[in-house]
């Protein structure tokens, strides 16, 4: 179990390392059109490469912005509840997540599916297959999904979902 934590946990660090990485190239690209309109010339394409990764940036990282609780979580109903019943109340909503983000994992794959079926290129001035650019959001959502059933799995076993954990060791006082 120990082995599957640690690649569970390397899967969700490179995809956010990975959506770190496409926010650098935001950067990068920006700082060249601005360089670049100075010297008279201009970067083909960046309008293009800026927003394929815009979608690889918030989409790759969403696995470990959820476990670590770094997204907006609302807990009005949840938190009236202790003990038994919010563990039921809580696998329950990992239940309906589930459910939403498998059908955005699936409807990303299906677009994804679809493009390479046609053969649909991207209408810009950089002509690539879209399938590529599209496939940050299916690989981000699938990953999504797996922390979701990750956390499913570990309160089934009687543990804390992830983002209770990060929580928790966030409200530790300072020393």
């Amino acid at each position: 179990m120990l082995k599957t934590r640690r690649i569970l946990d390397a899967l969700y660090a490179v995809g956010a390392y990975t959506g770190a990485a496409f926010i650098v190239g935001i950067g990068l690209l920006i700082t060249a059109q601005v360089v670049g309109r100075e010297f008279g010339t201009q970067v083909k394409g960046a309008d293009d490469l800026t927003a394929w990764s815009v979608v690889a940036a918030g989409f790759l990282p969403l696995a470990h912005t959820y476990r670590s609780n770094g997204q907006i979580r609302v807990t009005l109903l949840i938190e009236r509840f202790s003990g038994a019943t919010r563990r039921v109340m809580e696998l329950i909503v990992l239940v309906v997540a589930m459910f939403f983000v498998g059908f955005l994992t699936y409807s990303a794959f299906d677009m994804i599916w679809d493009s390479m079926r046609f053969g649909d290129l991207s209408n810009g001035l950089i002509v690539i297959p879209l399938w590529i650019p599209q496939a940050s959001m299916g690989v981000g959502a699938l990953l999504f999904l797996v922390a979701i059933i990750d956390d499913i799995v570990v309160s089934l076993l009687g543990s804390d979902p992830s983002y209770v954990q990060s929580s928790a060791a966030r409200d530790l006082p300072e020393l």
